[in-house]
């Protein structure tokens, strides 16, 4: 159970902070591995089952969960080492083989050790060879500690030039959402924990002409000063994609929570005037966010469950991808709602005593936000 759902994280190098790859490794914390796995924080899998199939779910069984409790009563005993299964092997460096393009920031970042956390823009040229289209962007942070998400845009280079003027030269910091066109969703956000995926061939993003990648960082100051340095590998293909991902995002910025309010709700609702097939889906919420849910209501009045969050968690955003094309006609409405706990009791509440909140880009504010990918021709 821990090499095929634990391991990817728990091992040296990666976001985990012990590895799981010896049962001296786990049965040291056999405890704490049971009370984790019961209250499903581990492994870091937060859409509820029944809404959604989604591809590489991590959610534990009951059964699997039932099985660390048994082996940790029974007192974590070592079992026959002739039994043990080989330990999984994984790709050192990038995850997808060598890249065709490899971008790195051209300088490395200092941020200070405290303040607010910082959303800065870095601007990396790239020039995506003609005839080549995009099937992967992998991200990989050079230090963790301080990049809680990625997201990869891209601006005009006369655009980009001139916010860079506006900044230090180096980089500048953005507002709610960075600046310019975003790619399809599984190219343009990165969060800890999120493996990188090929885009079917016939999805591949094309680069925009003239225009320089811009890469926003969600930088939250650690207590001392940290420097960052970002890099970025391309997945190229010489197929030419037939239909395109495009960006149907739900958002509301009514978002005004009195302190103590256990219960605060927003909404947002949208009809589609055209058939839809979504092929992915991203939520966000910041740290009182206790849940959010997305539903369709097809013309025929049935009703088709699309995501559910039951137990938010600001530290385990995902990207989620569906194992099939989620087909919606047209006039289906699609109904999303965000919950949000500011009360004492809420032990992921920044604030306590609690203040208001209302929307922002801070963490220590709140959004209400989710996009649909849907396959366009």
């Amino acid at each position: 159970i821990l090499f095929n759902r634990c391991a990817g994280c728990h091992r040296p190098g990666e976001v985990a902070p012990f590895a799981l790859l010896s049962y001296r490794d786990a049965a040291k914390r056999s405890g704490l591995i049971a009370e984790l796995t019961e209250s499903r924080k581990m492994p870091p899998w937060k859409a509820d089952p029944g809404a959604g199939r989604f591809t590489d779910a991590r959610r534990l069984t009951d059964e699997e969960i039932a099985t660390i409790r048994k082996w940790t009563d029974a007192g974590a005993v070592e079992g026959d080492a002739a039994d043990l299964p080989r330990p999984p092997s994984f790709t050192e460096g990038w995850q997808l083989g060598e890249p065709d393009l490899i971008v790195k920031m051209p300088e490395p970042y200092t941020l200070a050790a405290s303040g607010p956390d910082e959303y800065r823009c870095f601007v990396l040229p790239v020039e995506i060879p003609s005839g080549r289209y995009i099937e992967s962007i992998e991200f990989r942070p050079g230090n963790r500690k301080i990049v809680h998400h990625a997201v990869v845009t891209s601006l005009s280079r006369k655009e980009a030039a001139a916010k860079l003027a506006e900044g230090d030269g180096k980089s500048f910091l953005s507002g709610l959402a960075p600046p310019g066109k975003l790619l399809s969703g599984p190219l343009s956000i990165w969060t800890p924990g999120m493996e990188p995926h090929r885009l079917p061939a016939d999805l591949a993003a094309v680069w925009p002409e003239n225009t320089d990648l811009v890469l926003q960082l969600h930088l939250h100051p650690s207590g001392k000063e940290e420097v960052e340095q970002s890099t970025l590998g391309f997945h190229l293909t010489d197929r030419k994609p037939t239909a395109r991902l495009q960006m149907n995002a739900f958002s509301n910025n009514r978002i005004d929570i009195p302190p103590g309010v256990a219960d605060f709700q927003v909404r947002a609702s949208k009809t589609l005037n055209a058939d839809a097939a979504l092929f992915g889906v991203f939520p966000h919420q910041h740290l009182i966010g206790r849940s959010m849910r997305a539903d369709a209501t097809l013309p025929d009045s049935t009703k088709v469950p699309l995501i559910s969050i039951s137990d938010w968690d600001f530290n385990w955003q995902y990207y989620y991808r569906y194992q099939e094309p989620v087909e919606l006609p047209a006039g289906t409405r699609i109904d999303v709602s965000w919950n949000y706990d500011n009360s004492a009791a809420n032990p992921a509440n920044p604030s306590q005593p609690p203040r208001r909140v209302t929307f922002g880009e801070q963490t220590t504010d709140e959004m209400a936000f989710l996009i649909f990918d849907v396959i366009a021709a």
